[in-house]
């Protein structure tokens, strides 16, 4: 019994720490709106902007009509008419478009007469991924053109079906991976520095004589991040469902439970951290020194699944990459608590363990 008292007390202490004056729940609360607010506009694959060159040796009827369409489009900002080679490639080399469109000669001929014909998209490298997607859009068009003309090829053309985000729209990915994202800063903001913020105050030397074991010092200073989590998940959940509509077909405890699993995990990893630094200095830049590689192998910037086999076997062992994978199967695809548990809740419990026990021993060992 009295160990509870003392972590209660302690969790009282760290929360009236957190809360002490507006200027700190500001700091937790209002970020958490800012980002959840600009987040799905400023991260996103989309390309909404793309200027083009189309250089059209053609001048045939097809090919007039293919330049209508990709003017028409309605992420094909602006049209630059080249009238040479050299000057479509200036117009690449100086930035001024995104991809350039050469339309062949014989282009509106091989197409009357049944064959395949051919437009050349050059992109700009420098700008790798949007000139590649830019560059399917234009495909696409001259893809769903031919077809048009041609109805055995129209009448084989597949019909594409996108399960659970059936318009692609970019707000239903992103926004539920917000719960990792915020939660990993505000976890491990307040578990990095609390013992180092503890030991450059002075005070950590009074928490050790007192009746308080280091087991329920760590515990104490792992669940009030763990609340405050808790509470911006709340903010993101309205947020998500009110303000963008993000559709939500899972469990809302299950959503919770993963999320509070999760702030814990990262508390025991912060609590480590924590462990080994005697300044804040050093507790942020371990804390940063964590953040980076793990946003980097979670799958949030590209799939754990092209990445090399030794990464994808250290993403086992981060907790962005399950929850990831759960918050969005939760919003998305309707998971529930069985199908959160393993791996996911397993994982964060094991993770959080391994930390605290790592983050204890530390404890006992350093001499203060």
């Amino acid at each position: 019994m009295s160990i509870l008292v003392h972590i209660i007390a302690l969790i009282r202490k760290e929360l009236q720490e957190q809360f002490r004056t507006p200027r700190n729940i500001m700091v937790l609360i209002f970020p958490v709106v800012m980002q959840c607010l600009l987040f799905p506009f400023m991260v996103t694959m989309d390309v909404t902007d793309c200027p083009t060159a189309i250089l059209n040796e053609d001048g045939g009827a097809a090919s007039l009509e293919l330049v209508q369409r990709i003017q028409a489009a309605p992420y094909i900002t602006r049209t630059v008419r080249a009238d040479g080679a050299a000057q479509l490639r200036e117009c690449i080399d100086s930035q001024d478009v995104m991809v350039g469109v050469h339309i062949p000669a014989d282009f509106s001929r091989r197409l009357a007469r049944g064959e395949n014909a051919d437009v050349q998209v050059i992109c700009d490298g420098r700008r790798s991924n949007s000139s590649q997607i830019a560059a399917g859009y234009i495909t696409s068009i001259a893809s769903q053109m031919t077809a048009e003309r041609n109805g055995a090829n129209a009448a084989a053309a597949p019909a594409v079906r996108n399960l659970y985000n059936p318009a692609l729209d970019p707000k239903w990915f992103l926004l539920p991976c917000l719960f990792g994202l915020l939660g990993m800063l505000t976890t491990l903001n307040i578990s990095c520095m609390s013992i180092a913020k503890e030991r450059e105050a002075g005070t950590y030397e009074q928490l050790c004589v007192t009746p308080m074991s280091r087991f329920e010092l760590l515990i104490g200073k792992t669940v009030p991040a763990v609340l405050i989590v808790l509470g911006q998940a709340v903010i993101i959940l309205l947020i998500a469902r009110l303000g963008f509509g993000v559709p939500l077909h899972g469990s809302i405890p299950a959503l919770f439970v993963v999320v509070g699993m999760y702030s814990m995990a990262l508390a025991g990893i912060g609590c480590a951290i924590s462990s080994c630094c005697s300044t804040q200095q050093q507790a942020y830049i371990g804390m940063f020194c964590f953040i980076i590689p793990a946003l980097l192998i979670s799958g949030f910037v590209s799939p754990v699944e092209n990445m090399p086999s030794l990464l994808q076997y250290i993403a086992t062992v981060d907790p962005l990459y399950y929850l990831f994978t759960a918050t969005r199967g939760i919003f998305l695809k309707a998971y529930s608590f069985q199908d959160i548990f393993s791996p996911h809740i397993i994982a964060f419990a094991i993770i959080g363990a391994t930390n605290l026990i790592l983050a204890y021993l530390m404890l006992r060992l350093k001499k203060d």
